[in-house]
């Protein structure tokens, strides 16, 4: 299918009806860990985890598969384009609390996927962000993950630095009212 039959393709408006039940924020982070174990074996890459371990018990509130499908997309994608050279790819996840109106508590969490090296193509990161037309099927689905994470009121960036390059996902996701005793401030 080329780039112009993609167009047509995805061109009207697809509603898209978020869920939202308790689930455990680790879990949804080792099932997107466990989703490119056999890519990075493939690769033989290492994958570098700093997550902080009172995330297991982060109990919150969202779309559980879309905010997994979505995560796991990033990850793949950065997986895919670390040059094996290198042998690493990163996932570091910074979760906050904050206290917003009528006392509800949120967890503001960044995802930062990171791997050395220049990354992702140029035209990848452009059909991400650019949806009127898209050259890449990848990049038809990090528009479509972009999207979905809009619709969570979270975003994405596409970062490059000289030696590295990251997504940067932030995620702010209402805590449940057991939440977790031992949570970070």
């Amino acid at each position: 299918m080329g780039a112009v039959d993609m167009k047509l393709k995805f061109q009207y408006e697809v509603s898209l009806e978020l869920e939202n039940a308790e689930f455990f924020l680790g879990s949804v982070i080792n099932a997107v860990v466990s989703q490119v174990m056999i890519l990075l074996r493939e690769k033989n890459l290492q994958l570098i985890r700093d997550i902080p371990e009172e995330i297991k018990s982060l109990a919150v509130y969202g779309d559980q598969a879309r905010i997994q499908q979505v995560l796991a997309d990033f990850l793949q994608n950065m997986v895919r384009y670390a040059p094996p050279t290198e042998g690493w790819v990163e996932i570091h996840v910074l979760p906050t609390l904050k206290t917003i109106s009528d006392g509800l508590t949120v967890v503001h969490s960044e995802f930062r996927m990171v791997c050395p090296g220049e990354g992702l193509p140029p035209e990848l990161v452009q059909d991400m962000f650019h949806s009127n037309r898209w050259v890449t099927q990848e990049g038809l689905g990090l528009s479509m993950c972009r999207k979905i994470l809009k619709l969570m009121n979270g975003e994405v960036q596409y970062i490059r630095e000289s030696e590295r390059c990251y997504f940067l996902i932030i995620l702010e996701l209402p805590m449940t009212r057991r939440g977790s005793k031992s949570v970070v401030d």
